[in-house]
């Protein structure tokens, strides 16, 4: 079985580093927003992987 890039592992490990530092300082809507693009962009690797031959 295929995986996602180990760029698109570690960009996902770095932005959920930065929304743990975002709960920490209570900045609700920035947390919002940046769960938001974490959880397009594990889709999207998804899908690419799934697709990809």
């Amino acid at each position: 079985m295929n995986t996602m890039p180990k760029w698109l592992l570690w960009l996902l490990l770095l932005l959920n580093i930065i929304l743990i530092g975002f709960l920490i300082t209570m900045n609700n809507m920035a947390a919002m927003w940046m769960m938001a693009v974490i959880m397009l962009l594990d889709s999207v690797g998804s899908l690419v992987v799934g697709y990809r031959k």
